[in-house]
């Protein structure tokens, strides 16, 4: 290892230049009694350049930049999400390179190469001891995966840069959804690190605690169920068999985990992507059509089914969903804990459609789909979560959290000190967008910062439906103070 980092890999497709670096970095930046390490990967993508780039021997050893370089760390949504390092120039990452940028893709700890947490390494690295017992075991998991909240994925991003870049260097941010939250704890900890912040979909509910964000959220995703039953009436029906059949029918998915009634509504987190209404009445046809001809779905829909969450394989998407709106610095849910938010609300007066029952299959109401939330039997149905169902509770009862954002810190930052701008969706599903109006009136006061772009073309994955316009549009706000 030299310059405090190793170069797993290298490779070139045409003018696209890929290294993969792995730095070694504290398990635990909070508490200096503790020396454990991890190891975290980026994939740093820039435009390969004959007169920087033909040492070969010399890319397989260090990170090679420009000399007046423009880092962009991508900060991924999620949370637990890793990075794909890319093989082509398109998508953002094309929008990227040909405006000069050279872009580091993190993958964030306990994802892809850094130090994954999945259903077999997390045995691993927090194995039971012996004479111990099980709620001992959860409490050393739940002291483990607590370092892998934003705050810790932010000095991840702080440690890569000083080694890269040096002290004095500076990078700029793109935050995708949670990455966009990342990105704000960031700006509270280090905004003399960052030139210039962009965030797609990604404003976090500062001040707001997980009942606030999930009370707004079921009022979304009751508008995307009208939507598609206004574009799909036929499926009201196909639905509501569906939903009858499985709470009559043990269905075992091809991976061991069970479709049960509450799993299949989960499907609604389709809704929060451009043509997710389309992909789900496809699937809802097909199960409707194998139960009509054959008496029970197909191995081809379940498994389809199966491949529709990620759950499973980002483990952390599962256990940390309502722990990312846990702040320290909010005196209201710095001592509180989530106690399942969505599964509590989904039984408020207001959401009875969420809920199947007898009364409304029999009804000429609709049965409502779920979107981004989180349940208790989801560790019963799903096959890899069933081994972190006391890990699971154990954090939804968990209250001493960590600080994710400084408020008045964020209120000092003038657009002339850190740019930061946002693709705001009007019909985002997961990131409310009144939310998001009230946290830039509350944090930044009309001092001119989080200039946006808002649009209602788009839902919450626009920088990848269409990343020249979105990302097009954050940069031109970056460099003219508007949009071309």
């Amino acid at each position: 290892m030299t310059n405090g980092y190793e170069v797993l890999d290298v490779f070139r497709i045409k003018d696209l230049l890929n290294q993969r670096l792995s730095f070694k970095v504290p398990l635990n930046y909070f508490d200096n009694g503790d020396s454990s390490e991890i190891t975290v990967v980026a994939n740093l993508t820039q435009t390969y350049k004959k007169e920087l780039h033909s040492d070969s021997q010399k890319l397989a050893q260090e990170a090679i930049l420009p000399k007046e370089s423009r880092v962009i760390c991508y900060v991924q949504g999620g949370p637990g999400f890793p990075c794909t390092a890319p093989l082509s120039k398109s998508s953002y990452t094309q929008v990227l390179l040909e405006k000069g940028f050279q872009i580091l893709y993190l993958d964030q700890r306990g994802t892809g190469y850094s130090t994954p947490l999945d259903g077999e390494t997390f045995e691993t690295l927090v194995p039971a001891e012996e004479e111990e017992t099980e709620e001992e075991h959860t409490n050393r998991q739940l002291k483990y995966i607590l370092n892998f909240r934003a705050d810790s994925i932010v000095e991840d991003l702080e440690s890569i840069r000083k080694i890269l870049l040096g002290k004095d260097g500076k990078v700029s941010l793109l935050g995708q959804s949670f990455g966009g939250f990342c990105s704000f704890t960031y700006m509270s900890k280090h905004p003399e690190s960052l030139r210039e912040v962009a965030v797609t979909g990604g404003v976090p509910p500062i001040n707001r605690i997980a009942d606030d964000v999930y009370t707004a959220t079921y009022e979304r995703t009751k508008e995307r169920n009208v939507h598609y039953y206004d574009k799909y009436p036929q499926d009201i029906a196909k639905v509501k068999n569906i939903l009858k059949y499985l709470y009559s029918h043990k269905v075992v998915l091809p991976d061991g985990g069970n479709l049960s009634v509450e799993r299949f509504q989960q499907l609604g987190i389709m809704f929060g992507f451009q043509g997710g209404t389309d992909d789900l009445h496809q699937v809802v046809l097909k199960f409707d059509f194998d139960v009509t001809l054959l008496g029970k779905p197909t191995y081809t829909t379940l498994s389809t089914i199966q491949a529709s969450y990620s759950f499973d394989t980002n483990i952390l998407y599962a256990l940390f969903q309502e722990a990312i709106y846990c702040d320290g610095n909010n005196k209201t849910s710095a001592q509180a804990s989530t106690n399942w938010s969505a599964d509590r609300l989904r039984y408020s007066s207001s959401n009875t459609q969420f809920v199947y029952s007898e009364e409304l299959v029999n009804s000429e109401k609709p049965i409502y789909l779920t979107g981004e939330m989180v349940y208790k039997s989801m560790f019963d149905d799903y096959s890899v979560l069933r081994k972190f169902k006391k890990l699971a509770f154990a954090l939804h009862s968990y209250k001493d959290w960590s600080s994710l954002y400084d408020v008045p810190v964020l209120s000092s930052l003038s657009w002339e000190k850190l740019p930061i701008v946002s693709a705001t969706y009007v019909y985002d599903q997961y990131v409310d967008f009144n939310v998001t109006m009230k946290v830039k009136e509350e944090v930044f006061k009309g001092n001119g910062n989080l200039k946006q772009y808002i649009t209602s073309e788009f839902f919450h994955n626009g920088i990848r439906a269409d990343s020249e316009k979105v990302l097009g549009s954050l940069l031109s706000l970056i460099e003219n103070g508007d949009i071309d």
